[in-house]
């Protein structure tokens, strides 16, 4: 997409939607530690790869922890290799998905395509026809034969189908970036569903419920749930995330197709964003306990439901937390504040509310 955004956002005060059915999310008590393990592989698989300095920065996001957050009942074994698998994901997004080759080129996204099917095979990539691959996806073959050993076939088959979701998704996204089509907002979110990549961690959160069949009652109630989840999470991110990816000159976002395509002030994107963000999040909570109570609390689908329940939470507290969205200089205080400062480099976190912003005509 062509169109940059008029520089009009810098500076705005923004008024977020309310969170406070999803913080602050569970966490566990050796989160620190869950993280720490998760870097230190990183540190020692990836050192080769980038600079320092870089691997330092993209560390600092906390890519684990996000991990942590959205599977706070996960054994910790399963944990570690989960995390390992989002932190390095996190690098190689950074690193590899964003370069225009990838979107620009259909012969090296079909490369990476087939590398991907071969590490779900359970074999390594020795000899690629692309080398840049054969060493990224090195560690990756590590990450999935360890997540591998968690997963039942149904559960790793599901998964593999998402992985390939995600590419696809990325591949569509940088397609998009460099063409010169603004979407309407409904377009735009049919390519953001693939490519915010949670329906990799549904499958996981299906390692860890019940085992559950399609034909059985409550499907139409999970697939419900699912496609709720699914709305609630790339849409809360594409919030947070805004302000980075304007720095940055990305529109790929809700806020900013919105802003592009019906001309929208910023806080009026922010608004229709967040209006969805809680209508997902309110059909969620009616569908889930439509689970409860139709179903009985202990009903695999109900379980489910309330695993994707912290998936949700999980995904808005460390949004929050991360350096990802509110630039290096980010320290998290433990707060989780309704109106930000949208600045070049950072998100700043007042102790403002609505009622300040139309006191001082920031509204």
């Amino acid at each position: 997409m062509a169109e940059n955004l008029t520089p009009d956002w810098t500076g705005a005060h923004i008024l977020l939607p309310a969170f406070e059915h999803c913080v602050p999310a569970l966490e566990r008590a050796d989160a620190e530690r869950l993280v720490a393990e998760s870097h230190e592989w990183c540190r020692r698989g990836l050192s080769d790869l980038l600079p320092p300095a870089e691997l330092t920065t993209l560390l600092a996001e906390r890519a684990s922890l996000w991990t942590i957050l959205v599977l706070p009942t996960a054994p910790y074994d399963f944990l570690v290799a989960a995390s390992r698998y989002t932190e390095y994901l996190s690098i190689l997004d950074n690193a590899l998905v964003d370069k225009d080759r990838l979107g620009s080129d259909p012969g090296y996204a079909a490369e990476m395509k087939a590398a991907i099917d071969v590490l779900f095979d359970g074999r390594s990539i020795d000899r690629p026809a692309n080398e840049e691959l054969a060493i990224w996806f090195k560690p990756l073959h590590e990450c999935l034969t360890t997540l591998r050993g968690y997963l039942t076939p149904a559960v790793w088959e599901s998964f593999h189908r998402e992985v390939e979701r995600f590419f696809i998704g990325c591949v569509e996204e940088v397609f998009y970036r460099n063409s010169a089509v603004v979407y309407d907002f409904d377009s735009y979110l049919r390519v953001r569903r693939n490519s915010v990549g949670m329906g990799m961690y549904f499958a996981l959160g299906e390692a860890l419920a019940p085992p559950f069949s399609a034909g059985e009652p409550g499907a139409e109630l999970r697939a419900r749930m699912l496609g709720h989840a699914l709305d609630h999470i790339a849409l809360a991110n594409d919030l947070f995330s805004f302000r980075a990816e304007a720095d940055a000159d990305d529109t790929v976002n809700a806020v900013a197709t919105l802003m592009l395509s019906e001309e929208l002030s910023v806080q009026e994107a922010f608004d229709r964003v967040g209006l969805e963000v809680t209508r997902c999040e309110n059909a969620f909570r009616r569908t889930l306990h439509e689970a409860f109570d139709g179903l009985g609390r202990d009903h695999p689908v109900s379980v489910y439901g309330g695993l994707l329940w912290h998936m949700m939470c999980g995904n808005v507290d460390w949004s929050y937390r991360t350096t990802r969205y509110n630039g290096e200089r980010h320290r998290w205080d433990g707060r989780y504040p309704q109106v930000v400062r949208l600045q070049h480099g950072s998100t700043l976190f007042t102790d403002k509310s609505y009622r300040d912003l139309v006191a001082a005509g920031l509204a």
